[in-house]
């Protein structure tokens, strides 16, 4: 898989050095405090899903997916 949070993930893990200002580590922090609401809904459709396992969390889920695949999923050539 080539996302972005992989591709940011492996520059990171060539660069660990916690002293070093901006670079990957903040690109994450970056990317990831961008999408908080939809790294929340995530969860909070997870956990329904795993309580209630209905229609409308299946739902959710899916829609809390699609508003994260612009960061996790699989990058297009444009």
């Amino acid at each position: 898989m080539n996302s972005l949070y992989d591709e940011l993930s492996e520059k990171l893990k060539e660069d660990t050095r916690l002293t070093k200002r901006g670079g990957p580590r903040v690109d994450i922090g970056l990317l990831l405090l961008s999408n908080r609401d939809a790294l929340h809904d995530l969860w909070i459709a997870a956990e329904r899903y795993d309580r209630l396992q209905d229609t409308g969390a299946l739902f959710a889920l899916h829609n809390a997916i699609k508003k994260l695949r612009p960061l996790f999923g699989e990058r297009t050539e444009s």
